[in-house]
């Protein structure tokens, strides 16, 4: 596989970064994942415009353009032979030294990798999924700002590791308030009386692209409302369905949450709709 590693275009097997690169040492660094349909790079503007958000918030030097960045992701996509693509773009502080009492603008480090995108099993889609509730908090905004997608992403893999432990594929996790929130790496979603509703972005909660987009093809294409509050476990759980969304989940339905079946355990029509639909936007969406 080839990576893109500080402007050059390297095998991965040979690509290395300093053991004092503030990323490592820190978690100093950002990212954004993004996926290409064919040759088009899926609402990567959306993903160049959060990217610089995250650098403007850290203070970082970033220069790339967003037509550079298109360039290096598109060549990427060719040496690597890819059809649809999976990125994941990764910029830190660069290297540094052991301590804060240093300067802070020297330069970056970039590192993008690019590989197939595989997606989830059919059969999930087709059955929906079971998540649980997370023991684990999301960290609380004042603490942590989460309109930055940082590389150092322990609240994430905490949850994660939950999921795994209780053989899911996702959690979900409550904010310090106990408001629903967001999966450890997926926005959600859940219908009810004719109403899609959604954490709102005071939850702490990461605005992910394809959040937006599927907010979007609901207003548009299906013609429901999307309701964005402040909202308990209870409300997710007498609903008509449940999906998450993610760039790499699309739009997954959810038919269970802990031991409390969605419904009646079948994945509903919105989460199938919507999925159809991101597909076509996906296909037409540069």
């Amino acid at each position: 596989m080839v990576v893109y590693l500080n402007g050059d275009f390297v095998d991965d097997q040979s690509a290395m970064v300093s053991v004092f690169d503030q990323g490592f040492l820190y978690g100093d660094g950002i990212y954004e994942s993004c996926r290409s349909h064919g040759s088009h790079l899926y609402r990567f503007s959306a993903h160049y415009a959060r990217l610089i958000q995250s650098a403007r918030a850290l203070r970082y030097p970033l220069r790339v353009t967003e037509p550079q960045l298109r360039s290096i992701l598109g060549e990427l996509r060719e040496v690597n032979r890819l059809e649809n693509a999976y990125y994941r773009i990764m910029f830190t502080r660069g290297q540094g030294q052991v301590g804060f009492q240093r300067a802070m603008n020297g330069d970056l480090t970039s590192l993008i990798i690019a590989r197939e995108f595989k997606g989830f099993d059919d059969g999930l889609y087709r059955d929906g999924m079971l998540v649980r509730i997370a023991q684990t908090r999301r960290n609380a905004p004042e603490a942590i700002n989460p309109q930055i997608k940082s590389i150092s992403n322990l609240n994430s893999l905490l949850g994660k590791l939950e999921a795994q432990a209780a053989g899911v594929a996702e959690v979900i996790m409550l904010n310090s308030r106990g408001h629903l929130c967001e999966g450890s790496a997926s926005n959600i979603f859940w219908c009810r009386d004719g109403w899609v509703l959604t954490p709102s972005p005071a939850t702490g909660l990461l605005e992910g692209v394809t959040r937006a987009a599927v907010m979007g093809l609901c207003e548009k294409k299906l013609k429901l409302k999307v309701v964005e509050g402040e909202y308990r476990l209870q409300d997710l759980k007498y609903s008509d369905e449940v999906f998450l969304s993610s760039t790499s989940l699309e739009v997954m339905p959810v038919v269970q949450v802990d031991d409390f079946v969605i419904k009646d355990g079948r994945v509903g029509p919105v989460a199938r709709r919507l999925r159809l639909e991101l597909h076509r936007d996906m296909a037409a969406y540069g």
